[in-house]
C-alpha cells in the first residue's frame, strides 16, 4: 500500500514537521530542517517518477479506441461480405 501511495505519505510526512516545532518547541528545530529536506525531496523524485508514468500512458492508445477499430473493420467485413453473397444470389 505505502508503494502505491508513497508521494501523499511523504507530502503528510513533510507536513507534519513544522507541526512538531510548533507542538514541541524544545526540538531543535535546525534539526528538522534536513529531514524536510529530505522528505521533500523524495516526494519531488517519486512525483516526477508518477509523471513519467502518466505521460507514457497518454502516449498509449486507448484500449476503447482499440476496440472501436477493430468494430469498424469487422462491420467493413461483414458489409463487404453481403455485397458479395447479395451478388451471387441475382
Amino acid at each position: 500500500m505505502l508503494r502505491n501511495h508513497i508521494v501523499r505519505f511523504l507530502g503528510v510526512l513533510a507536513a507534519f514537521t513544522p507541526l512538531l516545532v510548533a507542538r514541541f518547541p524544545q526540538v531543535d528545530w535546525v534539526t528538522l530542517i534536513p529531514l524536510s529536506i529530505a522528505l521533500l525531496g523524495g516526494a519531488e523524485a517519486a512525483q516526477r517518477m508518477e509523471d513519467k508514468k502518466t505521460a507514457e500512458a497518454l502516449m498509449e492508445p486507448s484500449p476503447d479506441l482499440a476496440a472501436e477499430v477493430a468494430q469498424a473493420r469487422l462491420a467493413a467485413a461483414e458489409a463487404e461480405h453481403a455485397s458479395k453473397v447479395g451478388t451471387l444470389e441475382e
